[in-house]
């Protein structure tokens, strides 16, 4: 049986390999901007040229890309790591001597990182750190930072908007895998719909009620998720969960029902995937006290350290932490 951690390694690949850019593509676009760009700006702006900064729980890249966007021809590099395997589609369209500047080590848990003590100026890590095991994370982070080095970090806010769509996007998930909802009643009409593809089925469906029944139900399930979705600030679920319906059912109709049934189970899977990244997030977003205690722990005696509810057009997006544990 997988282990929790090889589960969320799995999970969070199957995610990269995707492509996308970040964790909160909810909340954000296709590359983090405004408050939280400035935010990362304003930290690389304090590192001395040839400074070399570490990523933990990177993902596909997305602080190692704003590092080089603001220093594009200096000399800042950055090691990035992750649990997952990171798939950044955009390394590959760099320059080779940029390219050259970053390194990226999959697989790699916060808890124990393969770097020698004293390594870097700046150890950073955005909406990442707080899913792992802080007691033995936080002492690897201050073992490879050099001194003088800083620590700055963008952790999940329990009240913040991410966690809020997180909630709502697994009520979303919730009531598409429900008993007799519409992943049941589509997958039950797979067979229906590959009889349908021929005059004799279609004959024989007329007189079927439990297939008329579950089309039936499928209608009304798909008029109750329109309501759902237009009332939502996150109707992503629910929208392309529909969509991915409507084609295993063309699935169905034209290569059969084994076929849709093995669509259906990437879908389910898929979904499944989601699911655990959303319940990870609402479980692992700090309140203030959890984020004080970080701070506490990354200073250290006699270091200081601040944290700050980070807005992005007024809306509350996490907490910004910086540390500057004692030399």
């Amino acid at each position: 049986m997988a282990s929790q951690v090889d589960t969320r390694e799995a999970v969070w690949s199957r995610y990269w390999s995707h492509g996308v850019a970040h964790s909160c593509g909810g909340s954000y676009g296709n590359r983090y901007e405004g408050a939280l760009a400035r935010h990362w700006r304003d930290a690389f702006g304090a590192l001395a040229p040839g400074a070399r900064a570490l990523d933990i729980a990177t993902g596909n890249g997305a602080l190692p890309r704003l590092l080089l966007d603001f220093d594009p021809d200096g000399a800042l590099s950055c090691d990035a790591v992750d649990l997952a395997t990171p798939a950044p589609q955009w390394l590959e369209a760099l320059p080779a001597a940029r390219r050259a500047r970053l390194r990226f080590h999959g697989g790699v848990a916060a808890e124990a990182l393969p770097f020698a003590d004293a390594q870097f100026d700046l150890v950073m890590s955005q909406y990442g750190l707080e899913y792992t095991e802080l007691a033995r994370s936080v002492p690897e982070i201050l073992r490879v930072l050099a001194p003088g080095g800083r620590v700055a970090l963008v952790a999940h806010h329990r009240e913040a908007r991410p966690v809020l769509l997180a909630e709502a996007e697994l009520g979303h998930l919730e009531w598409l895998a429900r008993p007799h909802g519409l992943l049941e009643t589509a997958a039950a009409l797979l067979g229906p719909m590959a009889l349908a593809a021929t005059e004799e089925g279609r004959a024989a469906l007329a007189a079927d009620a439990a297939a008329n029944a579950a089309r039936a139900r499928f209608n009304e399930l798909q008029k109750e998720a329109t309501g759902l979705a237009a009332a939502s600030a996150c109707p992503d679920a629910l929208l392309e969960t529909r969509e991915a319906l409507g084609a295993i059912l063309g699935i169905a109709s034209g290569q059969g029902a084994p076929a849709a049934r093995e669509a259906m189970g990437a879908l389910r899977a898929e979904l499944a995937d989601s699911a655990l990244r959303l319940r990870e997030l609402r479980h692992y977003a700090l309140d203030e006290a959890g984020a004080r205690r970080l701070c506490a722990d990354l200073a250290g005696a006699g270091g200081a350290a601040t944290l700050d509810p980070i807005l992005d057009q007024a809306v509350l997006m996490g907490w910004a932490i910086s540390a500057a544990p004692a030399p």
